[in-house]
């Protein structure tokens, strides 16, 4: 098994899959969740997060690469 480090793009995509996976809210789509879930995370980084500038922004730049990822994946349909 492959450690995923806390803030690289595989560790976001992880998070954002496993929400989709897990997440059982009949009344929105698969777009509306991943963008919700997005938002979420990309907000407890930026106002919440404690960390140096420069991580803070390579987190945000590396779960924007992950957000692109999995929306043209198949855990999103269009």
């Amino acid at each position: 098994m492959m450690t995923v480090l806390f803030g690289s793009v595989e560790y976001f995509e992880n998070e954002l899959t496993a929400y989709l996976a897990n997440e059982e809210v009949n009344h929105v789509t698969t777009n509306q969740k991943l963008e919700f879930i997005f938002s979420t995370i990309k907000e407890e980084i930026a106002y919440s997060f404690i960390c140096s500038e420069t991580f803070r922004k390579e987190c945000l730049e590396n779960l924007r690469k992950a957000y692109s990822r999995v929306s043209d994946s198949k855990y999103v349909v269009r």
